[in-house]
């Protein structure tokens, strides 16, 4: 079992604020503090530069939106919509996002720390050229997501489905695939060496390498 990092807790007031119209403050403020977002449907919103601190994102809809270089600092996300939204070039530190569908998101040039995934469907998402640190994701299914060329430290996969990922030009070094499904990862040289795996994923990558086992 691939083991989890400790990671600094999401800090979230007990006395949030309910935000009635996120799309008018979204657009109006750009910096939204302490404020609950609930049962809300944002369509095609795009904002560069938005900043969202302390703020709890539940059952919300992001349908299509644009939220480049996006900075969120101890935000949770649950049960959401995600599919599709671009925080490309954002800065996401002390996130949580539970439950949540991710389809094809676009996180290319993030920078991450003590970030949670845990249980989302984020097929087809994209961390290319991001720098990850102390990430975790737990029983995510995360097929077909590109990780190409990422710098990776201290990042930890349990039980997830990683099936058809690209982790081309990203040292893989240390992470523990050992309980998720790795079959059909792409890459483009030695990004698995001194990576943890199974017995039987080691036969199974021996010979997406061109190894023949005797």
């Amino acid at each position: 079992m691939a083991d989890l990092y400790k990671l600094l807790k999401t800090n979230i007031s007990n006395e949030l604020y309910k935000c009635e119209n996120i799309g008018k403050a979204i657009s109006e403020e750009k910096y939204l503090e302490d404020c609950l977002i609930q049962e809300e449907n944002l369509d095609y919103i795009e904002e560069s530069g938005v900043e969202f601190n302390g703020c709890y994102f539940k059952n919300v809809i992001l349908n299509e939106c644009i939220f480049e270089r996006i900075d969120l600092s101890n935000v949770i996300f649950e049960n959401c919509d995600l599919s599709n939204v671009n925080f490309s070039d954002g800065s996401i530190h002390r996130v949580e996002f539970k439950n949540c569908k991710l389809i094809g998101a676009n996180f290319t040039g993030c920078s991450m720390e003590n970030v949670y995934f845990k249980n989302n469907v984020a097929k087809y998402s994209n961390f290319s050229f991001s720098k990850i640190k102390s990430v975790n994701f737990e029983e995510c299914n995360m097929e077909s997501t590109s990780f190409t060329e990422c710098n990776f430290n201290k990042i930890a996969f349990s039980y997830c489905n990683l099936k058809l990922c690209e982790f081309m030009n990203t040292k893989l070094k240390s992470i523990d695939f050992s309980d998720s499904d790795i079959s059909g990862i792409l890459l483009s040289g030695n990004e698995l060496k001194g990576a943890n795996v199974s017995a039987l994923q080691a036969v199974e990558l021996a010979k997406l390498l061109g190894v023949i086992i005797k």
